[in-house]
């Protein structure tokens, strides 16, 4: 077989049924093997982007490596931004480039030259800050090791993205052997770091009154959800989740009190920033979750990160910050030998106050004011309306938070983007969602300007006829910088509103052959009008729609706008004293 088709023969062996690409001149044998071979589907899209981006929640959907395949040059560079997706969010993706003839490249000259083949461009050195591994092979067998590489590479301990770049030489050699049976590889933790994170947990807890976990991505990574929640529930300690570990269980549970951060709930950040102990499990702590201000985070605790990734652990510092450099993986061994000491009815009385109080109940003050709908009875309203087990994909801004903010996960699949966060990762994602899973129902919640961004894809959506609800959260602006720009800007809304236009969306609707629907109350949409599919979803808002609560610098994650007064404020902050400054003090009457 040529390399071309070696790597097509590949594929079909590690369980690749989809693969995306947007064709060119220097992986055209590739792509042509890929079409050729009868256990792999090749799936063309509009933009390159789309295709890392479809590959990227391949994985989130199906558990299965999503692959791309794209030219040289411009195809290559078009991937960056979906590979970037997978990078800061732990999610294996395998991206396949061609490259130029070598005897074409810019090595040959023994000059540094800036290209000599037509579409020349060194992927490799632009992928590699953002890959777990990328590589250029030289050879048919160097591809042979490499693929397997890569592979490997991609699905072990912090999951991540890989890169082949394939020269057009390499990929008509002629090749003597197939690809063999190639397993997944599979976490190894040794008794003695079982042992270690024994003991290094059950100190951490051993003199905790006001523990709380926050559920991080990386549980549902290693498989560990199900003894969690198992162990959650025997030892009765609440728990709060990042937006990456929102979908791995369901939000009726007992003891989840919401997502925390700079757009939290507002019970779930107090219950956390009044903590003595908190066990961080697969999560980085990123600027979303502690705010620009790490010193304001949980400040009364013993904070216990537990990660794969040990230089997670090493950016955390030392004092009141703890590490486990530990696979999840193992989580299901540890817990049994883990107890925690009995809670205190006053802690208890406590979290269940602030769950009383703030959760589920995120409303507008703009709908209220101006009788206009509010993002979040909307996200409500729609989540009833679809499956229990309905997959629903969140882009970026505004949009993105009001989904997060008042979506309650029963059996859903939910996901964003959430590190690279690119406007138009929603509409690319939903494509790979379908395919994954094509019995379950699949939402795509935007903004305006972000259903712009990749807009094209609405051709792919049709040309394959996939039934997808996309919902587009229309306030006419980009709502999060607007809201930004009124904070610390003087309300100046350039490029947010000034200079931002859109198109008729009932028009665009029409020329894809989608469904349409323009939502300026509740009942303009029903759960028929969700299910057939491919559809746009309208969704009208006020342009001075805000995301609320949201945090503003200066002040710790439990005290956002709209601010509430100062008793509410110090019923929430019970244990641990968040004194407002006098420059940030509210009004009396307020």
């Amino acid at each position: 077989m040529t390399g071309a088709e070696y790597i097509a023969a590949f594929l079909a062996k590690i369980g690749t049924r989809y693969v995306y690409t947007l064709t060119g001149g220097a992986c055209a044998f590739i792509v042509d093997a890929v079409g050729r071979h009868p256990d792999l589907d090749l799936i063309c899209v509009q933009n390159e982007q789309a295709a890392a981006m479809a590959a990227d929640a391949a994985w989130r959907v199906g558990r299965r490596l999503g692959v791309s395949i794209a030219t040289s040059g411009p195809g290559a560079t078009n991937l960056i931004t979906g590979i970037a997706c997978s990078y800061f969010d732990s999610i294996p993706s395998l991206h396949i480039t061609g490259q130029v003839n070598q005897r074409e490249s810019s090595a040959v000259h023994g000059a540094s030259v800036r290209q000599s083949g037509f579409q020349e461009t060194k992927i490799v050195e632009i992928a590699r800050p953002i890959t777990k591994y990328a590589v250029m092979v030289k050879s048919a067998e160097e591809l042979a090791i490499e693929l397997r590489r890569a592979y490997e590479i991609a699905l072990s301990g912090r999951m991540g993205p890989v890169l082949v770049d394939v020269p057009m030489d390499v990929q008509q050699a002629e090749m003597q052997f197939d690809p063999p049976d190639i397993d997944r590889p599979r976490a190894h933790v040794s008794p003695d770091d079982v042992a270690s994170a024994v003991a290094e947990l059950r100190a951490t807890l051993a003199e905790a009154r006001r523990p709380v976990v926050l559920w991080g991505a990386g549980v549902a990574a290693g498989g560990a959800a199900d003894s969690l929640l198992q162990w959650l529930a025997a030892n009765d300690v609440p728990f709060v989740a990042s937006w990456a570990g929102m979908t791995a269980f369901d939000h009726a549970h007992p003891q989840f009190l919401g997502q925390i951060g700079v757009y939290g709930n507002r019970g779930a950040n107090f219950v956390l920033q009044n903590a003595d102990a908190v066990l961080v499990l697969g999560s980085r702590l990123d600027n979303r979750q502690r705010s620009g201000n790490a010193d304001n985070f949980a400040r009364g605790a013993i904070v216990h990160v537990v990660d794969v990734d040990a230089e997670e652990i090493k950016k955390l510092g030392t004092g009141r910050y703890r590490g486990t450099c530990l696979d999840l993986a193992a989580l299901p061994e540890i817990l049994p030998h883990i107890s925690v000491p009995e809670i205190t009815d006053d802690w208890r009385d406590y979290v269940q106050e602030m769950k009383d109080a703030y959760y589920g109940r995120e409303t507008s003050s703009t709908a209220g004011r101006l009788n206009s709908l509010s993002p979040y009875a909307v996200v409500r309203h729609l989540r009833d309306a679809i499956a229990d087990d309905a997959i629903v994909i969140g882009d970026t801004g505004a949009a993105v938070c009001w989904l997060h903010q008042a979506f309650a996960v029963k059996k859903h699949t939910l996901f964003t983007a959430g590190g690279n966060s690119p406007m138009g990762y929603a509409l690319c994602a939903a494509i790979a969602a379908k395919l994954e899973a094509p019995d379950r129902q699949v939402v795509a919640y935007l903004g305006d300007g972000g259903f712009q961004v990749n807009i094209q894809e609405l051709q792919t959506i049709r040309h394959l006829n996939l039934n997808i609800a996309v919902v587009v959260m229309n306030n006419g602006c980009y709502g999060i910088i607007k809201q930004f720009q009124d904070s610390y800007l003087g309300g100046r809304y350039t490029a947010s509103q000034q200079g931002y236009s859109q198109p008729d969306f009932g028009k665009i609707a029409d020329a894809y052959g989608f469904k349409y629907v323009r939502v300026e109350r509740l009942a303009d949409v029903s759960a028929d009008d969700l299910r057939s599919g491919p559809i746009i979803v309208d969704v009208i808002l006020s342009e001075e729609t805000l995301i609320e609560p949201k945090l503003e610098m200066g002040r710790p994650i439990n005290d956002q706008f709209p601010y509430i007064d100062d008793a509410a404020y110090q019923r929430g902050n019970r244990y641990v004293d968040y004194p407002r400054p006098a420059s940030l003090r509210l009004p009396r009457d307020r």
